[in-house]
């Protein structure tokens, strides 16, 4: 089978696509023949060696996928060869997705949404899923809250306004003034252009007194710089890892509880999602659809910034 391989660490022109042998499920698993696999941050960290303890050439990647299960593992009774589905594989333990098929965990698989393409089926289980995980399970977002997002125009931060939108919450977003118009498509009540010199002047005219979430889904001195637009017993959620010590003194004066957030799968929480993709009230944004060969292009798209939505990888195996 054909599939993105990289022996070593580094730009993404270690990115090669090879032949090599098909995989098979084992005792609990499936075989999935891949349709689309939707391209993250977490591949790009992965490839530049971030995780190099973790992980060791050659190695693959990809962790958010959708497609149609192929074979059964034995033990498996909750699927049928035929079944399309969507799913992200273990994080820095199975990830393969560039590739013509793989294998995963039933238990992790979810049916795919029938009202969503593959490509729009794959663009979901990691970002769609990390969006909930920091709004409302960690969140715990209400109707009536006041929600900042920073980076709305990604894959994560799309789903997020969403969500806020579906919650009965009131967003904030930052973007570029060239998203304005996708982030407030997608639930943004107000928009600021991050690049502007008093935007956060700007975020803190916008918090009314204080957001009582804040998403950080841009790293650096985000957090640091967040902590006071909080309000009372504020959340303040990071996905973003962070190498830089930040100065957290300005939570205590808000009692502020403060999430760092890396998603663990689980089939539960995307069954909870398709069914709001079946009712057209999560939709998913795509902005470039690239084939399996050009996955280094899509690396480098998005180490560029300024994404507006998600970008896939298609497979060309006769599926739509």
């Amino acid at each position: 089978m054909r599939a993105i391989v990289a022996d070593s660490f580094g730009s993404a022109e270690v990115l090669n696509l090879q032949d090599i042998a098909k995989p098979r499920p084992g005792v609990g698993e499936v075989l999935v023949k891949v349709s689309a696999a939707g391209v993250n941050p977490i591949d790009i960290q992965t490839r530049r060696g971030d995780y190099s303890d973790y992980v060791t050439g050659p190695y693959q990647l990809g962790v958010e996928l959708s497609g149609v299960i192929e074979a059964l593992g034995e033990g498996v009774d909750n699927f049928e060869v035929g079944d399309e589905v969507f799913y992200s594989a273990r994080v820095l333990e199975n990830e393969g997705g560039y590739a013509e098929y793989h294998t995963e965990k039933a238990e992790l698989l979810a049916r795919k949404p029938a009202k969503l393409s593959f490509e729009e089926a794959a663009a979901m289980p990691i970002a769609a899923s990390t969006a909930w995980v920091c709004l409302v399970e960690r969140g715990r977002i209400q109707a009536g809250d006041r929600v900042l997002v920073l980076g709305g125009s990604g894959g994560v931060g799309l789903f997020a306004l969403q969500i806020a939108r579906l919650s009965g919450a009131n967003a904030v977003t930052t973007s570029s003034s060239d998203a304005a118009g996708l982030v407030t498509a997608n639930g943004a009540d107000t928009a600021i252009d991050y690049r502007a010199d008093d935007a956060w002047d700007l975020l803190k005219e916008a918090s009314q007194g204080g957001f009582d979430i804040i998403l950080d889904l841009v790293g650096g001195d985000s957090i640091e710089r967040s902590l006071p637009l909080l309000a009372p017993g504020g959340r303040m959620v990071s996905i973003v890892d962070q190498d830089t010590p930040q100065n957290l003194m300005a939570g205590w004066d808000f009692n502020a509880e403060i999430h760092l957030v890396f998603l663990q799968p689980s089939a539960e929480r995307l069954t909870r999602l398709a069914a709001l993709a079946e009712e057209g009230l999560l939709t998913a944004n795509i902005e470039a659809s690239l084939p399996l060969e050009d996955a280094a292009r899509a690396h480098q798209m998005i180490e560029a910034g300024g994404r507006s939505g998600k970008i896939v990888l298609t497979m060309n195996q006769d599926q739509t």
